[in-house]
């Protein structure tokens, strides 16, 4: 007697009448049915174990239904949740990004704007922790430096390299050091400040990566001879009597005994850079009146972007320069103080309009810029805002200035003073 599946197999449908085909219906339904009793126990020994998760991560009875509960705990749909479903859903620990969310923190899946917004957020993190410890570094250091104490810059150096290592790192650092808007001066941020902006000079300059962490913590540490003189001083409102500036004309060479009595002869090169900071490319500058080649080239980018760092951040006898502003001090006052090449640079890598700040054009209308162009760092690209009379644009507009030669900026705006 041929079997029911060699029949269909050969396109051979049975009569309905016919008993022995049906004894074979009848044998195969008993062996589905044994084998389904078979998986039906093979499912409920595999729930056992996400009946733990129920005990240890569901609410009490009162948060969800019991039923519910089991109905996500056994993960008996694989189909996306329908709204009348929604409570139990929202019971089931999930691992967004490796965060495990408990109930009441449940989130839709990661969209690709979701994972970049994240990711986003990742690298802001960094960067705030980079800060905070370079902060607690100088914290640590001066206070030993105070106290006559030898101290080690090795974290320094560290946190330096993870800078320049950091994709990305320098842009967003450079940003946060121009616009915090909560900045008060201190003396540990302003040596931080610094050391950003020495090493963007010292990139545009063509620094190898060790040159540029040499470069960031001689930059990071220009002031710390500071400590030696009191805060009344240091932070005195008003003008310095001869005796306080004589005083503070004093610190690199405090600097240069710090760093040679606490880290020794290995570091002299550094202790040398601390204490040329303030020397001039003209001999206008202090302790020696050093000139030109006398100057190591690292004293020099950490002169320069010392007197950026205090014009753009506001001091207790004035108020804060807008980056443009304070690039065209600099320009204007720097006859012989500084060498060209390096003046240069400053033009390029600390643009007179950098990305994230706004600027207002010939036209009275105002944009942010979005773009800078080195090759004509006056001229960037702009993300067009408001128009001539202070009317919020609709649409986005983007202006390559570069290519618009009867536009050009003017002027640069704060964000808090941009038209409401």
């Amino acid at each position: 007697m041929a079997r029911l599946s060699d029949l269909i197999k050969q396109g051979k449908i049975p009569e309905k009448n016919d008993k022995s085909v049906q004894d074979e219906r009848d044998q195969i339904r008993i062996r589905e049915l044994a084998e389904l009793k078979t998986k039906k126990e093979a499912v409920v020994e595999e729930k056992k174990e996400p009946a733990k998760v129920e005990e240890e991560y569901f609410p009490s009875e009162s948060g969800v239904k019991k039923e519910e509960k089991k109905a996500a705990a056994g993960l008996e749909d694989l189909e996306f949740p329908s709204e009348s479903k929604a409570k139990a859903v929202e019971s089931v620990p999930y691992k967004v990004y490796g965060k495990p969310l408990f109930p009441g923190e449940i989130e839709s899946l990661p969209t690709e704007a979701g994972m970049i917004i994240c990711e986003e957020e990742r690298k802001e993190k960094v960067l705030v922790d980079i800060y905070d410890e370079l902060y607690e570094f100088l914290v640590e250091i001066i206070n030993a430096a105070r106290t006559d104490q030898k101290f080690s810059i090795n974290k320094g150096v560290e946190l330096i390299a993870k800078i320049i290592d950091t994709p990305d790192a320098m842009e967003n650092l450079y940003r946060k050091a121009i616009y915090r808007k909560d900045f008060k001066y201190d003396s540990r941020v302003h040596g931080i400040n610094v050391a950003i902006f020495a090493i963007k000079i010292g990139e545009g300059l063509g620094y190898k990566r060790d040159q540029l962490v040499e470069l960031g913590i001689a930059a990071l540490i220009h002031d710390i001879g500071m400590c030696k003189i009191s805060d009344e001083v240091v932070n005195k409102e008003g003008v310095l009597t001869n005796e306080e500036y004589a005083l503070i004309k004093k610190h690199p060479q405090f600097g240069y005994n710090i760093v040679l009595n606490a880290m020794g002869e290995k570091y002299k090169w550094l202790a040398e850079v601390i204490s040329q900071e303030q020397e001039r490319e003209g001999g206008q500058g202090y302790p020696r009146g050093l000139q030109g080649k006398e100057i190591h080239e690292y004293a020099k980018v950490i002169g320069l972007v010392d007197v950026y760092e205090a014009l753009s951040h506001p001091r207790p006898q004035r108020k804060r320069f807008l980056p443009y502003e304070a690039t065209k001090v600099i320009v204007n006052s720097s006859k012989n103080m500084f060498p060209q090449k390096l003046i240069k640079v400053l033009l390029t890598k600390l643009s007179c309009f950098p990305i994230g700040s706004y600027v207002v054009l010939n036209s009275k209308a105002i944009g942010k810029v979005v773009e800078t162009n080195e090759a004509s760092p006056l001229r960037p690209v702009i993300e067009m805002l408001y128009d001539s009379m202070g009317k919020k644009l609709a649409e986005k507009k983007i202006v390559k200035l570069q290519d618009t030669p009867l536009l050009y900026i003017i002027d640069s705006v704060f964000e808090e003073d941009l038209p409401k």
